[in-house]
């Protein structure tokens, strides 16, 4: 393993540190083709805060996004927002739904009453958040 190419350096085979640049990055900040780190921007990215075609992360945004807070063209998590939302049905009492009449519909078919609202554009199931 090399140490990371920074920003403005040549990509090396394999990167590692702050910022580093590389076909494969690891660190904080990593760029390259695939990338895992705090903020990883790259083609397929696996962290916290991750940016690229393919993610994997707490807040994931790109083309293909899976994580709790995601955005994209094809997104899962309990708080997605993509044109293709895929919504795990494992607990349906930690999923949101655009709309107030969906998590009303959920909430009935788990036994609860009421919904509550989870950010700006966001409705849950039952009047209360899950603890």
């Amino acid at each position: 393993m090399t140490e990371g190419g920074h920003c403005g350096t040549k990509p090396k085979p394999i990167a590692i540190g702050i910022a580093p640049l590389g076909t494969i990055s690891i660190g904080i900040v990593p760029m390259g083709v695939i990338c895992i780190g705090i903020v990883p921007m790259g083609v397929v990215s696996i962290g916290v805060v991750a940016m690229g075609v393919i993610n994997a992360a707490v807040v994931g945004m790109g083309l293909i996004a899976v994580g709790v807070n995601t955005m994209g063209v094809i997104t899962a998590g309990p708080m997605s927002m993509g044109l293709i939302q895929i919504r795990s049905t494992t607990n349906p009492r930690y999923l949101a739904y655009p709309s107030k009449a969906e998590a009303e519909e959920q909430a009935k078919k788990l036994g609860c009453t009421g919904v509550h609202r989870m950010g700006d554009s966001y409705w849950m199931p039952c009047n209360e958040h899950p603890q």
